[in-house]
């Protein structure tokens, strides 16, 4: 049995010292897991990058 497994975002360890917009852009990255089954790293890597745009644009427009 994995003891490390992750069942909710309460549970993902987060420097304390890390900005909150970046705390909770961890948080999500993690929960959401873009590029989850791509086995290509370039893909993989594509996935994520799209996703963070996508994320702070997102914040960008509500105001946070």
């Amino acid at each position: 049995m994995d003891v490390n497994r992750i069942f909710c975002a309460e549970q993902i360890n987060v420097p304390s010292d890390l900005p909150d917009i970046l705390k909770d852009f961890t948080k999500a990255v993690i929960r959401e897991d873009p590029s989850a089954g791509d086995t290509d790293p370039a893909t993989a890597r594509m996935k994520l990058y799209q996703w963070s745009r996508d994320y702070f644009k997102k914040k960008l427009a509500e105001g946070q």
